[in-house]
């Protein structure tokens, strides 16, 4: 079964390597919500790429953290036009993301990066 390209979440999208990473920790800006801290930076690929840092000290439970990766990757994927080749790294630095829905973790990361990058 083929899914739409615009439903998928390809791999090219996804941040994996550790210099990556710091590359963006270092050089990037830092926005900073209620649950989350993002990091963002320019790249020079033409699109976006996304990481996700959820620690296992502030979500004990692997379904928890699996469920708010599924949910940030969710948002980034329905999300992507407005982060025009950006590599955004998203930290849970907050007990309460568990919480969230996805409408408020879309709130939460999207708004506070478009409102910076206007």
């Amino acid at each position: 079964m083929n899914f739409p390209s615009r439903l998928n979440f390809p791999s090219k999208n996804i941040i994996r390597k550790s210099d990556d990473f710091r590359e963006v920790f270092e050089k990037g800006n830092t926005y900073t919500t209620k649950s989350f801290i993002v990091h963002c930076n320019k790249n020079s690929l033409g699109y976006s790429r996304l990481g996700v840092v959820i620690g296992k000290k502030l979500f004990a439970s692997a379904v928890k953290r699996n469920r708010l990766k599924r949910l940030i990757r969710e948002v980034f994927r329905k999300n992507k036009h407005q982060f025009n080749s950006l590599d955004v790294v998203i930290v849970a630095s907050k007990k309460n993301a568990e919480t969230l829905d996805y409408d408020n973790t879309r709130k939460e990361i999207c708004d506070k990066i478009s409102l910076k990058l206007s």
